[in-house]
């Protein structure tokens, strides 16, 4: 029966990867140029440059040969769906995830006022994240990742909070189990906030008693056997799948 619910949850998530998000293809061409906006590239500066103009809606006057040196086709940001919140934000946060050191300082000297329209507020929390990505790629190792992320829990931006408790529960740090729960109590203290501890709290001690993927999803599914929530196990279990995978990556070098 364990093996049957584990290949159900396995299955549903697969399924759930299959449903394309909003603005799909956009993104993915943003994800292209990003590629080419790497340490090294002869066009870099350029992709960089282009990601710019994407998260603060000046593709209008970005030149098609521009994009032909990224391996794009002619026009293809020109559409008016790149000028959309969610591409934008997308934009900025693949900047943040670009090692050239002028990226590190764009998001660094970022005001509000560059990246209006932001009638949600979407841009600015994307920019804030970037940011703090950045900065936390650039730390050469684990246990220094850890404490910066750890600090940026009590953040003033809830956003950028809220992605680094996420970072510390993907990466499995039992250690900062203090600073996720108190951020997320302190953003939201209600019900759904203890729930939410929940989520980070019962992998990482899950995998914490057995680090075999396998044997950790069979003990998650001995412990959730009861659990009245539907949501409840589906998001535990890929929670342990993220941890696992975290684990898995290989560290920036030193």
């Amino acid at each position: 029966m364990r093996h049957a619910a584990a290949f159900l949850i396995i299955t549903v998530s697969a399924c759930l990867a299959l449903t394309l998000p909003p603005f799909f293809f956009e993104c993915s061409l943003v994800d292209r140029v990003a590629v080419s906006a790497r340490v090294g590239n002869p066009v870099a500066l350029v992709a960089l440059g282009m990601l710019e103009r994407v998260a603060e809606g000046r593709v209008a006057g970005l030149s098609p040969e521009v994009e032909v040196q990224v391996g794009l086709q002619p026009g293809q940001l020109h559409k008016p769906e790149f000028k959309d919140e969610g591409v934008r934000s997308h934009a900025l946060r693949r900047i943040g995830e670009v090692d050239l050191p002028e990226a590190l300082a764009y998001l660094q000297n970022l005001k509000k006022g560059d990246i209006q329209p932001d009638v949600s507020g979407r841009m600015w929390s994307s920019a804030q994240i970037a940011l703090r990505q950045g900065q936390v790629n650039r730390i050469p190792d684990e246990t220094g990742k850890i404490s910066f992320l750890e600090g940026v829990t009590s953040d003033r931006a809830s956003a950028a909070a809220g992605w680094a408790v996420q970072e510390l529960c993907n990466r499995g740090s039992n250690r900062s189990l203090g600073f996720i729960s108190g951020s997320i109590r302190r953003r939201d203290s209600t019900p759904r906030g203890l729930v939410d501890v929940s989520f980070c709290e019962a992998p990482m001690a899950i995998i914490s008693r057995d680090p075999d993927r396998s044997r950790a999803l069979g003990s998650f599914l001995s412990v959730y056997s009861g659990e009245t929530d539907s949501q409840v196990p589906l998001k535990v279990a890929l929670r342990i799948e993220r941890v696992q995978i975290q684990r898995l990556l290989p560290q920036r070098p030193k």
